[in-house]
């Protein structure tokens, strides 16, 4: 068999066989930069090792299946020998390839149809849902997707700690925002930020705002101020959203401050 043959067949279809997902374990290269000893594993194969200290209980696909193929090429030409190692599995067949890491993974339209719908707020099991009907050869899980929606999350942050993250997407995303920062170490202290729609909502309906602060729901560990409008059918809306450092009168005067910049003629609540 030659590698052209061999690549082409492991690209253009699933390395599976009667219930079985085969996966490349190692492969050595030559001095010319090509692959010239392969050796192939059940997906099922190995042990488990965690790379984290925590102590929660987690569930494994590794079972340590004895399966393996080693491919060498040969000397002349383009021509590989493959010899069977071991051929038995220590388990039965799938029925399914869902929960499989090979079969599961994305292909490069459904990683940017998955990373389009993210930016776009929707939930992951609709997006589940969208790639099923794209593709309903598709057997990704719910997992899958959020997988997916993490790796481009740590991607995006590249180094930045977790508040540049939240300036960058305020200013990408048309956010009206002001931040006060502490004069010495001048790290960010106050964080206030309303969404134009929001505000011409509010500019809508201007006599009444609801505000109270939320503690301990946030990765920031900081109180959440909230301002909240009201419709003609008392129905509540979002208008605007504060990061306090701490709950002292100057913080939330500040925060009324600026509020009160983004009326621009609105009628006094």
């Amino acid at each position: 068999m030659s590698m052209k043959m061999l690549t082409k067949m492991w690209t253009n279809f699933p390395p599976t066989c009667l219930g079985y997902i085969i996966v490349i374990k190692r492969s050595e290269t030559s001095l010319i930069g090509k692959s010239s000893r392969l050796l192939f594993q059940c997906d099922r194969g190995g042990t488990y090792r965690s790379k984290k200290t925590s102590t929660k209980v987690t569930s494994t696909q590794k079972i340590d299946c004895p399966f393996r193929l080693k491919g060498v090429k040969m000397r002349t030409g383009d021509d590989w020998m493959v010899r069977v190692v071991c051929g038995t599995h220590n388990h039965a067949p799938a029925t399914n390839m869902e929960g499989h890491s090979y079969p599961d993974r994305l292909s490069e339209f459904e990683t940017q149809l998955t990373l389009h719908l993210s930016t776009k707020n929707v939930k992951p099991r609709d997006i589940l849902t969208s790639l099923k009907k794209q593709n309903p050869d598709n057997v990704s899980t719910i997992k899958t997707v959020y997988n997916a929606r993490h790796t481009f999350q740590t991607a995006e942050k590249a180094g930045k700690t977790h508040m540049q993250v939240v300036m960058s997407f305020l200013q990408r995303e048309g956010y009206i925002f002001e931040s006060r920062t502490n004069a010495v170490t001048n790290e960010p202290e106050d964080l206030f930020f309303a969404h134009p729609g929001s505000l011409e909502r509010w500019h809508a309906f201007p006599h009444m705002l609801l505000m109270d602060a939320t503690y301990k729901t946030n990765r920031y560990k900081m109180p959440l101020f909230e301002i909240v409008g009201v419709t003609a059918t008392n129905m509540t809306f979002c208008i605007a959203f504060v990061f306090l450092h701490s709950e002292k009168v100057f913080n939330y005067s500040w925060a009324l401050r600026c509020l009160h910049s983004t009326m621009d003629g609105c009628t006094d609540p």
